[in-house]
This record gives C-alpha cells, structure tokens and sequence, in this order.
C-alpha cells in the first residue's frame, strides 16, 4: 500500500474515495491552549465521525494506526479548536 502525506491548515477535503490512514500528527498554535481536531468518513461534518484528537498545549501530537484505520467513503478533517496544522499519512483504495 502506497501512502501518500497531505498538510492542512483548515477544514478541508482530503480524500473523496475509501481509503486507509497510516497516521496523522497535530501541532496545537500555542503553549497556552489545548488542540483539538476531528476527522470524519466521508466529505463534511454531517458524515460519521471516526476520531477526535485532543493535543496538550505546546506539544504536537502523533498518533500512529496499526493496523492502518480504514475509511469507507472519503475522509475530512474539522479544526475544532486551536490547532495550527495536521499531518496525515492517507492512502486511497484504487478503483
């Protein structure tokens, strides 16, 4: 399986088809306030979500998937509160 990393800094579409997530990591944007991020199966908010990550204030944050978290119908990160950027290692299932 053939991961690729995509950087964001908002809301926003990763993946519009079934894929797998290898790992993501999430850099909170202070010292002073704990991050939080979402990240949902499918397109927008409304879909299933799968996973909220909370991170310390001032300590980026790692979470590795083994085995690799499997999603069905795309997937979409949500910037809740006081993150600077997310990481994800994604990989989409050919069709």
């Amino acid at each position: 399986m053939d991961y690729t990393w995509v950087r964001t800094t908002f809301d926003q579409v990763v993946c519009t088809a079934p894929g797998w997530i290898g790992s993501i990591i999430v850099t909170p944007d202070s010292d002073d306030d704990t991050a939080y991020i979402s990240l949902y199966d499918g397109e927008s908010t409304g879909d299933p979500k799968i996973l909220r990550v909370r991170c310390k204030a001032g300590v980026t944050t790692t979470i590795r998937f083994q085995p690799p978290l499997k999603t069905q119908r795309g997937l979409y990160v949500d910037f809740e509160d006081h993150a600077e950027e997310v990481l994800i290692q994604h990989s989409w299932d050919p069709e």
